[in-house]
């Protein structure tokens, strides 16, 4: 499964896929976007969830721009429902030091978020990606 979200300008800012065979939902931020876009993006990906099921998201923001760090309290009151519902037990959260993405993954990491679901920051995908996979190990030999 494959979404894609545009911003008030027509531009592609969020591409959300779960991907089958890893068994990881990969959300990519990239560009700019306002707080409605915002919402809008993370309505996407949480439909997407409630089909899959997957307890697995990867959140790439090392191309995301623009701030959202002030939605996280939408994010913890309206999104965190639905996502811990749907499944979601480990968040990865990728973003550039210093950025406004990392500024909201911790956040996330040390709010309502982190306190339901194992949220981990990186500054790298493949690290993510390889700590997702340790996750599923875990969770396979229990």
């Amino acid at each position: 499964m494959y979404k894609e979200v545009k911003n008030v300008f027509g531009r592609t800012f969020y591409r959300i896929e779960y991907k089958a065979a890893v068994n990881i939902v990969e959300a990519t931020w990239f560009g700019t976007a306002s707080k409605q876009d915002l919402k809008q993006a993370i309505i996407a990906g949480l439909e997407l969830h409630e089909h899959t099921h997957c307890a697995y998201r990867l959140n790439n923001n090392t191309d995301l721009t623009g701030p959202w760090a002030d939605a996280v309290a939408w994010i913890a009151d309206e999104w965190l429902p639905r996502a811990y519902e749907s499944g979601i037990r480990y968040l990865a959260h990728v973003a550039r030091p210093g950025s406004f993405g990392e500024s909201a993954g911790e956040a996330m990491l040390y709010g309502r978020i982190g306190a339901q679901i194992e949220v981990k920051l990186f500054t790298s995908r493949a690290d993510a990606m390889h700590w997702l996979n340790a996750k599923q190990r875990e969770a396979s030999s229990l």
